[in-house]
């Protein structure tokens, strides 16, 4: 089975992701947290440490000798307002959202060459628009999919780089969106993690004339006006 490096796939969209790709492919999770699955092999790791991730790109290295594929899924999020900002949660923010998945993918390049696989970054409509009091994490996504086109080019023919950008993805089985939730989509309904899986589904099955793109996962959101 070929591997695939999942970052942040304790929850959310990263553990729809392992769950649904485990059964084809063997699973390396990378996050700071443990949430046990059946075939998936847990690396604990604080990304926001250059330190931390370095050592654990050894241990898999020294693992495994082939990667098939890298998803730089895992992203942290604050709203608070520019005021209230501080520069270490700046900084913080674009360790984890940007600098590590720059790290994973220059150090994984030579294994993915080999396999002539891919780079499926996470990024989000928070790179295309934004609303008051998220900088940081609207930079880090900005710089996501530009690092995406920066990296298929500089990792062609061989590697398959692209980006996602979803939209409103629910990943909290409690809450069920309303009416007014719904509406806001050309599609009728907020996303879930299965529109997200089936996108990364789609892109590994990719035989390379796809690269450098971003492909916008939002339901239609960015494209509805809405008027108040």
């Amino acid at each position: 089975m070929k591997t695939i490096i999942i970052t942040g796939a304790s929850n959310g969209i990263g553990k729809a992701l392992a769950k649904n790709l485990r059964k084809k492919y063997q699973i390396i999770n990378i996050d700071i947290i443990e949430k046990k699955m059946d075939r998936v092999k847990f690396y604990k790791c604080d990304l926001s440490s250059k330190e931390q991730l370095l050592k654990t790109i050894e241990k898999i290295k020294k693992d495994r000798n082939k990667i098939y594929a890298l998803i730089n899924n895992a992203a942290i999020f604050n709203h608070i307002s520019l005021e209230e900002q501080t520069i270490e949660e700046w900084e913080k923010i674009i360790s984890v959202n940007l600098t590590a998945p720059y790290i994973l993918s220059k150090e994984f390049a030579s294994l993915l060459k080999e396999s002539k696989g891919h780079i499926i970054n996470i990024s989000s409509t928070r790179a295309l628009m934004s609303e008051s009091g998220t900088e940081s994490y609207s930079a880090s996504k900005g710089g996501i999919s530009s690092l995406t086109h920066a990296l298929a080019a500089s990792l062609a023919p061989n590697v398959k780089v692209n980006s996602i950008s979803p939209g409103w993805i629910n990943t909290d089985i409690n809450y069920k969106p309303t009416a007014n939730d719904n509406e806001q989509h050309l599609s009728g309904r907020v996303g879930t993690s299965l529109d997200i899986v089936d996108t990364v589904k789609f892109l590994l099955k990719n035989r390379g004339f796809i690269t450098g793109e971003n492909i916008v996962v939002d339901g239609g959101m960015t494209k509805k006006m809405i008027y108040v």
